[in-house]
């Protein structure tokens, strides 16, 4: 992981060692360190780099620049993503163009797989192939592919007399231009990790870049969201709307929710929570929230927070079948003895104690002691003796 040795030049009184990119867990605490120096706002460039540690070479003509953090972060995010290949590639293009502007590099970091570099001329088969695909977007048909001469694709490349030596290899530029992804306020849409949603944000009234929707993947971390959506000049979290959006969460949970209506930070802890299950938790989820019928992020979030009080047996479809299950698995069953049990009797019965359902491909129970309304109320709003504030008598 590369670090950056971050200090306010206005006043050079102690550092901050900033990890790059910046781990969601220590986010917070790096924005909190930043501030006790008296930066790290969320759009101005107040964060003098004075050293940068096991980064990309390209990168070190970042040192002696004020920088904004979030864009510094956002830039090591981009990059974090490549392939040996792919890093030679921007590295070699922010050479050739002698980039130093940081969001000129991150324009870069989104557009360099378009160019091809030599590293190694020992390979020319596998350097034609490489060079073939970049040239046709990434994709051919398999008997394409197979056909290819990379030898002769690589011979013709290198005699065309187009490459420009940089100390990260030989790079040919197949015309890229260097578009302005980023344009310094809403950075462009790409999720550095697994996400459970993509939503673009519109602000409620009129922004200052109205037709220009902020993407945000979820779940993040809280103090990222609340700073990306300032970024965008949109104000606070409860001055947007959700514009569209995707989600990798259960269909189930999707369906308990309408989405453009919903709390942020409430979605975004929801998504951050399932992000975390297994496969089978999931899957439980879904059956408990169709059990449930919550209605809102609020009482879908209750259900999965509370998730150990449903029980999930999948692969049952009827009392017989459940029944079966639970005899099977008790201590007293006797195979020998199949012929005698009543399965279904007994599923029955337990189904009708547990209340319980068929649902989501098995058998989903609620195990709590109250009822399932007052499991999904909502907490009243915090009166004058619950909130901050409290009178005081003399």
């Amino acid at each position: 992981m590369a670090q950056a040795l971050i200090c306010n030049k206005d006043n050079p009184v102690g550092a901050v060692v900033v990890p790059l990119p910046i781990p969601d867990k220590e986010y917070s605490k790096t924005l909190d360190d930043l501030r006790k120096l008296g930066i790290g706002d969320t759009t101005m460039l107040d964060c003098y780099v004075d050293q940068i540690m096991d980064a990309p070479p390209v990168l070190d003509c970042l040192e002696g620049q004020n920088v904004n953090i979030d864009e510094l972060d956002f830039l090591f995010r981009s990059i974090d993503r490549y392939t040996d290949n792919e890093l030679a590639e921007f590295q070699a293009m922010a050479a050739k163009l002698e980039l130093t502007d940081i969001k000129d590099l991150i324009n870069m970091s989104f557009c360099s797989e378009k160019a091809t570099v030599i590293t190694n001329f020992d390979d020319l088969e596998n350097l034609g192939r490489r060079h073939y695909m970049t040239m046709c977007g990434g994709a051919c048909s398999t008997e394409e592919y197979d056909s290819l001469n990379g030898v002769g694709i690589a011979r013709e490349l290198i005699a065309s007399g187009k490459g420009t030596v940089t100390p990260y290899g030989v790079v040919y530029d197949n015309g890229l231009q260097l578009e302005e992804l980023y344009t310094g306020r809403n950075f462009p849409a790409y999720a550095d990790q697994s996400y459970m949603m993509e939503l673009e944000l519109v602000p409620i009234t009129d922004g200052p870049e109205k037709g220009i929707p902020a993407v945000l993947f979820l779940p993040t971390p809280e103090e990222r969201l609340k700073r990306l959506v300032e970024r965008a000049g949109y104000g606070g979290l409860d001055e947007i709307i959700v514009q569209s959006w995707s989600s990798e969460l259960p269909e189930a949970v999707n369906q308990a929710m309408y989405i453009p209506q919903e709390d942020l930070r409430m979605l975004n802890t929801l998504c951050e929570k399932v992000a975390e299950m297994s496969d089978f938790q999931r899957k439980t989820l879904a059956a408990a929230v169709l059990y449930a019928q919550p209605q809102g992020v609020y009482q879908v979030n209750r259900v999965a927070e509370e998730l150990e009080q449903f029980e999930f047996v999948p692969g049952v479809s009827t009392p017989e079948e459940y029944g079966r299950c639970l005899i099977q698995k008790s201590v007293q069953y006797d195979p020998e003895l199949e012929d005698y049990y009543d399965f279904a009797k007994y599923g029955q019965s337990r189904v009708e104690s547990e209340e319980g359902r068929f649902l989501n491909g098995g058998y989903v129970r609620f195990k709590g002691c109250i009822s399932m309304e007052e499991f999904l109320m909502e907490p009243p709003s915090p009166g004058p003796e619950q909130g901050g504030m409290q009178m005081v008598g003399f």
